[in-house]
């Protein structure tokens, strides 16, 4: 799944506007941890800013707005919520960001109280704005990779690990 959804997301950097985002979900081998690559276009999430926040991020440049990343977290805190064994919110912490072409990488790692065997994702990264938003999740445990396409009417999945 994972070369299907990276031809997808390297097709649509050609094609924008194909509103997709790629989000790589891994599990360490204690259980306890997740480990999380978001891709989404620059400019799609500085849509965001501009129409959420009132500001022009214009992300990675230098007249980047002082607050572009942390509203950036905010937001995705609002719309990527990940819910480990149907009772505990695993809080994401933004580690790092960084600009590639036209692709915004937010690099994010959380962590559990207990060994996850059940994991609820809701996805709705930029549903809000873009109405043909599809957010593909891969998740990875160990040599075990799944993949689910969420959209805005289809944006939760319950897997069990």
């Amino acid at each position: 799944m994972t070369l299907i959804a990276a031809f997808w997301f390297h097709c649509s950097v050609l094609f924008h506007p194909v509103y997709v985002s790629v989000a790589n979900m891994d599990i360490d081998a204690s259980g306890e941890g997740i480990a999380l690559s978001l891709k989404v276009f620059a400019d799609d999430m500085e849509t965001v800013l501009h129409n959420k926040y009132n500001i022009d991020g214009w992300i990675g440049a230098p007249q980047e707005h002082r607050d572009s990343r942390r509203l950036i977290g905010e937001y995705l805190s609002e719309r990527l919520v990940i819910e480990a064994n149907r009772k505990e919110r695993v809080l994401m912490h933004i580690d790092s960001m960084s600009i590639h072409e036209e692709a915004l990488w937010i690099y994010m790692k959380g962590k559990s109280g207990e060994t996850i065997r059940h994991l609820t994702i809701e996805n709705r990264v930029l549903t809000d704005f873009f109405r043909q938003q599809t957010n593909l999740v891969i998740i990875g445990t160990g040599k075990k990779e799944e993949g689910y396409s969420l959209n805005r009417n289809h944006y939760k999945i319950e897997v069990s690990l």
